[in-house]
């Protein structure tokens, strides 16, 4: 899974869920990671696993800019990641390093180094049981376990289960393909003349009709789903500044369409798939114990509107 995740944090995002939020996480997400942080001591290691572009560690370090406590916090991911320039250069006396090419399941941490592991949003697309094996082997005694991860009821992941679903629709594809047949109908395009033509070619006319039909059709489905995916945004980039475009690169801009959808597709299809109804939720705390954690709290995290976000779980090793 780490191409299309690679590719998703190279564009900057802050969090996993693209435009669904755009900031870094806040309300009660920032809130429940400010009072987990809380209990850090000076000389502290903290790990959070799949960190994308190191929201969690840039969320600790500002929690604890007003503080004297000295610090590390290791982000590692699958995926390959970085620290914007300006957060890498800021001063401060917690130190962030990213770590990329790096599997939950098997960290590059000694036994008992840890004093707290954490994730949002990430450790619950690994293998769960031998992640966990893992994060208790790098604990140290006392130290904590806490993760945000996806809730299957979510606002969050409702919306993108929607987005999922228009990408599937047979329109969706059919629209692409529309395009493919409109770059070849046009011909070589380099004047307003061949504006005109073009607009009095029954071909062309034919074609352009059942795009708009699409289009009509798929943003009455779902307007908000027809945003996120940002597939109005790539067709409208093809009329507008495409369309002086030699067909190859209209062809390769096509393909490029096609990709997006695909690896927008995937993207969301792993995170419905990764997360936690209540029997899922159930089977992960059940070995805990064999794993030397003891559970102190689990919870449904709301926002301001009372929907559902997330869980939060927070554990002790022992």
């Amino acid at each position: 899974m780490t191409q299309h995740w690679t590719e998703y944090w190279r564009q900057g995002h802050t969090t996993s869920f693209g435009d669904s939020l755009s900031s870094n996480y806040e309300g009660i997400l920032q809130s429940v990671w400010e009072n987990t942080f809380s209990i850090l001591q000076t000389d502290f290691i903290a790990v959070d696993v799949g960190t994308g572009n190191g929201s969690v560690p840039l969320l600790l370090r500002e929690s604890l800019r007003a503080s004297a406590i000295v610090g590390k916090v290791y982000g590692v991911d699958l995926a390959e990641v970085q620290l914007s320039e300006n957060n890498k250069s800021e001063n401060s006396t917690i130190e962030i390093e990213l770590i990329s090419n790096t599997a939950c399941e098997s960290l590059p941490f000694a036994n008992d180094s840890v004093d707290l592991y954490m994730s949002q949003f990430g450790f619950e697309y690994s293998a769960i049981e031998l992640s966990l094996k893992e994060a208790s082997r790098v604990l140290r005694a006392n130290g904590q376990f806490s993760i945000v991860f996806h809730h299957d009821n979510s606002m969050i992941l409702n919306r993108n289960k929607k987005i999922l679903s228009f990408i599937d629709l047979p329109q969706t594809s059919e629209l692409i393909e529309y395009l493919s047949e409109i770059a070849i109908a046009m011909g070589p395009m380099t004047t307003a003349h061949d504006i005109t033509r073009i607009k009095q070619d029954p071909v062309c006319e034919s074609v352009r009709i059942k795009i708009n039909q699409s289009i009509k059709f798929l943003v009455e489905y779902d307007e908000l789903s027809a945003q996120d995916s940002q597939l109005m945004t790539f067709i409208a980039q093809f009329f507008k500044e495409g369309v002086f475009w030699p067909l190859a690169k209209k062809q390769q801009y096509i393909e490029f369409i096609k990709l997006q959808m695909d690896t927008l597709k995937l993207r969301l299809s792993e995170l419905v798939n990764a997360s936690f109804d209540e029997d899922k939720l159930a089977n992960f705390i059940s070995i805990f114990k064999q794993n030397f954690l003891e559970l102190n709290e689990i919870k449904v995290l709301k926002n301001e509107q009372n929907e559902v976000l997330s869980w939060y779980l927070n554990a002790t090793k022992k």
